[in-house]
């Protein structure tokens, strides 16, 4: 979903419960961030039945979610390919993932708070299915680590890019990524001997 398409989804969604337009300068002069924090939390009552009212109550609940729901999708990206082949395509559903919900990839990169192990759970499960997959490209132990490190920011960085439309004279963000991957992998692929 572009910058634009996201724009005209949320406009949809804000148009469903509050018919009346605002206008900048209304959002500004008020109180916003309640109200969006109140709307939030009224809709993630809806879908887990408990009232969540805080700002770390809602950031554990989509943290949590946003996890399984990138593991799940890195599962599904992997299956039937193994070593380089499935980097790639796990590479390559993080980025849509992130271009898609922004927000939530957001939370999946953000280190869990040390009190909620439910999202430590949900955050390692995540970190030990990409390390297994470095794994099998024979980047292992701290080689893996860093490699996910630089993995992430790749793809942070490109999903930021395309979200705001920030690149100059891009032809395909598409294709620029794959790039991107190529240049990544074969680094990755000459440092399985040397150093990383």
């Amino acid at each position: 979903m572009n910058g634009s398409s996201l724009a005209s989804h949320w406009k949809g969604i804000r148009s469903m419960k509050h018919p009346r337009d605002f206008s900048i300068d209304e959002i500004l002069a008020s109180n916003w961030d309640k109200r969006l924090a109140h709307d939030i939390a009224a809709e993630l009552e809806l879908a887990s039945g408990e009232p969540r009212t805080s700002i770390p109550e809602i950031r554990r609940f989509f943290a949590i979610r946003s996890c399984r729901n990138l593991l799940g999708r890195l599962e599904s990206a992997r299956n039937g390919k193994s070593s380089f082949s499935a980097l790639r395509a796990v590479a390559t559903e993080m980025r849509r993932f992130a271009v898609e919900h922004p927000a939530r990839a957001a939370t999946t990169f953000r280190a869990p708070v040390p009190e909620c192990p439910e999202w430590h759970r949900a955050y390692q499960e995540v970190h030990e299915f990409m390390i297994a997959v470095f794994a099998e490209c024979n980047l292992s132990g701290r080689k893996g680590d860093v490699a996910l490190q630089i993995l992430r920011c790749l793809v942070r960085g490109f999903a930021l890019h395309e979200f705001m439309d920030a690149f100059l004279h891009t032809f395909s963000y598409d294709e620029a990524y794959e790039l991107a991957l190529d240049i990544f992998i074969a680094g990755l692929r000459v440092s399985e001997t040397g150093r990383l």
